[in-house]
């Protein structure tokens, strides 16, 4: 139906059943204020009143997760119209579901909360004296109990009374003119909740807490919501976040694409790689090691500030759901830090941008750095086995990429050789490759799984997503993403013991930069103390110093261990393909895939249809960690070594 303003009469019920029964989204505003939204069928409607003699702000964002729910104002409540209509959508929906719950939410008078005390929230949770849900009060108790607020403490308390609404409101059924008696008998329960505003404080919002209980509550709600349906409906639904939205406002599509845009006007890795890496090494080697290099850089096409004010006209604030909203909140800040990094590349001010996209090093990761590089002898280099050049590594890729284009013939992913490119870099679905560098055949297997197996892959599938960020990346994909680009160079056999101690080497000279360290001595470190070859130690410190302090290289090695510690808890791998998310994600991917809102992944990485990626992975869910790989705790894990 159309966002308009409609008079409740007959004709705009009968239109609201005739979406009903169609199984069609129901999204229309109330001529003075608030709004019907229904989703789909479902056994319940969460109902806000808007009081009319005080004023409640924030209160009615707490529904806005739901699936289904009504936003109204007390004096329309009233309205012989509204209560038929209100009548209308539950007996509709009860011939369908056996049952029908009608929650109602509300906020408690008092306004003065006191932020310095940390008052706790206080949630009343009311029903009826007879026909009570008690199962599904239970996991609403439970919920409301675990909701983790700036350390509240919360109070819940139970109250059986004849009616479940607000004080100095009139019930929302009145049995006198709408015989309700019927409704009750036929399966209609009623459940209220009185929740403290301790998102208020002398009348003014308190935006992050709001914001935080809308996140919770939308979860409290679903579980017992759920608990409800399994209890006393006839619909089985197989987890709570079925429960969610499927349809989305049109605020988030546009909320979506213009965040996509943005972030498409510039790519932070070309923005910080030097285009003279190759000859700075040449000047670097001719001056015995001891002048730190000077690197050129490409022009800057973007104006950040432009960019920054674009950004912040992006309307996340309306979005209603709190899901959604997280992702593309995350998303915005992230833009906003890396536009910020953009603007002060080549200055001291660069690292701290870094810093606060990619994180630092922490000791544990510190700890694990220095026991591989220990743990694990330097090899001497040999000139002996085969190397492709530039152009015999992109023959390979593109037979790969022939190979996923059998699955999705519409795969645009290009190759390019170039000679601004240090080794490899893939950019918004592209393989870029240095015309100088040279590949060790026994390692283009690998290297190709990570690239174009994994960063590649999860570039299209996650264009097969609804949303552009699933493709341009979301808030702090990119440890996930290496982790799993490392994890394939492991179930194809080619994670070798001096890749992890390159990668260990990373972590070193991120943290050994952080401490303050220069170019020299960080290429001093590597070379000298831990025995990397000139060239490698050189190509290490370039990657970190990049545009000023480039910390994202300790993502690799961080990124891989958390990894394997999620896959060993039996979390499940498939879901990371579908396109570039973050760990903390991943809960909110999987309540979207159990909302049908996402599709499944398009391509499945080559290396987990073979008998050895299957085998490894079975090794790895088996439980192991990155220092199995050194010590031979396994004797699968030195596959390729």
């Amino acid at each position: 139906m159309k966002d308009n303003q409609p008079i409740i009469n007959d004709q705009f019920i009968r239109n609201v059943l005739i979406s009903l029964n169609g199984n069609q989204a129901v999204r229309i505003k109330f001529p003075e204020w608030g709004r019907l939204h229904i989703d789909r069928r479902l056994p319940f409607l969460c109902i806000y009143r808007r009081p009319a003699q005080r004023q409640d702000k924030g209160t009615e964002r707490l529904l806005l997760g739901q699936a289904s729910y009504i936003l109204i104002r007390e004096e329309d409540a009233e309205s012989a119209g509204f209560k038929k209509l209100l009548k209308s959508i539950v007996a509709n929906l009860l011939n369908d579901f056996g049952s029908f719950l009608l929650f109602e939410l509300w906020s408690g008078e008092t306004e003065e909360i006191d932020e310095e005390e940390m008052q706790p929230a206080r949630f009343t949770i009311k029903t009826t004296k007879q026909h009570v849900p008690h199962v599904m009060l239970e996991e609403l108790e439970s919920a409301l109990l675990e909701i983790p607020i700036e350390n509240r403490k919360h109070e819940v308390q139970l109250d059986y009374c004849i009616h479940c609404e607000p004080l100095h409101m009139s019930p929302l059924l009145s049995c006198e003119e709408l015989s309700c008696e019927e409704l009750v008998d036929a399966g209609c329960f009623r459940v209220g909740l009185n929740t403290t505003p301790i998102y208020r404080r002398n009348g003014e919002l308190l935006p992050y807490i709001l914001r935080q209980l809308h996140h919770w509550l939308t979860q409290a709600l679903r579980r017992s919501l759920y608990t409800f349906i399994h209890q006393y409906t006839k619909h089985k639904p197989s987890h709570f976040n079925e429960l969610g939205r499927h349809s989305m406002t049109r605020s988030v599509w546009e909320t979506d694409k213009q965040l996509a845009q943005i972030k498409e006007q510039f790519d932070m890795l070309f923005h910080v790689t030097p285009v003279n890496n190759y000859e700075a090494w040449l000047q670097f080697k001719e001056n015995g090691f001891t002048k730190t290099p000077v690197f050129n850089y490409r022009p800057r096409p973007i104006d950040p500030d432009l960019l920054k004010r674009q950004l912040y006209k992006v309307p996340v604030e309306r979005i209603e759901d709190p899901t959604l909203a997280q992702i593309f909140r995350s998303q915005r800040d992230e833009i906003d830090r890396q536009l910020t990094m953009v603007n002060d590349r080549n200055t001291s001010n660069f690292l701290y941008g870094s810093l606060q996209v990619y994180g630092g090093v922490e000791p544990w990761l510190l700890e694990l750095a220095k026991k591989i590089l220990n743990g694990i002898p330097q090899e001497q280099t040999t000139e002996e086995g085969r190397y492709l050049s530039a152009d015999e590594f992109a023959e390979r890729a593109e037979q790969l990429l022939s190979g996923y284009r059998q699955e999705m013939p519409q795969l645009q992913s290009q190759i390019e050789i170039r000679d601004d490119i240090p080794g490899i870099l893939v950019s918004r679905g592209n393989l870029m490759i240095g015309r100088h560098s040279r590949f060790s055949e026994d390692r283009v297997e690998a290297t190709l799984a990570h690239e174009v197996g994994t960063h590649i892959v999860t570039y299209l599938n996650g264009k097969a997503q609804p949303f552009h960020q699933f493709y341009s990346g979301m808030a702090n994909y990119e440890s996930l993403q290496e982790g799993i680009a490392v994890l394939a160079e492991y179930l194809v056999g080619g994670l070798k013991p001096q890749r992890l101690r390159g990668l260990a080497a990373r972590v070193i000279a991120v943290h050994s930069l952080i401490k303050g360290a220069d170019f020299v001595e960080v290429f001093r470190t590597l070379h000298l103390d831990f025995g990397f070859s000139s060239y490698l130690a050189y190509f290490i410190t370039l990657r970190v110093f990049r545009g000023g302090g480039f910390t994202k290289d300790a993502v690799y090695l961080k990124g891989f261990s958390q990894l394997l510690d999620y896959l060993g808890k039996g979390g499940e791998l498939e879901i990371l393909y579908l396109g570039k998310i973050a760990q903390e994600n991943i809960p909110f991917v999987e309540e979207l895939r159990w909302r049908k809102v996402l599709k499944e992944g398009a391509l499945t990485p080559h290396y987990l249809k073979t008998e050895q990626g299957k085998r490894l992975l079975k090794t790895v869910r088996n439980g192991m960690s990155v220092l199995d790989l050194i010590e031979g705790n396994n004797h699968e894990i030195r596959v390729g070594s």
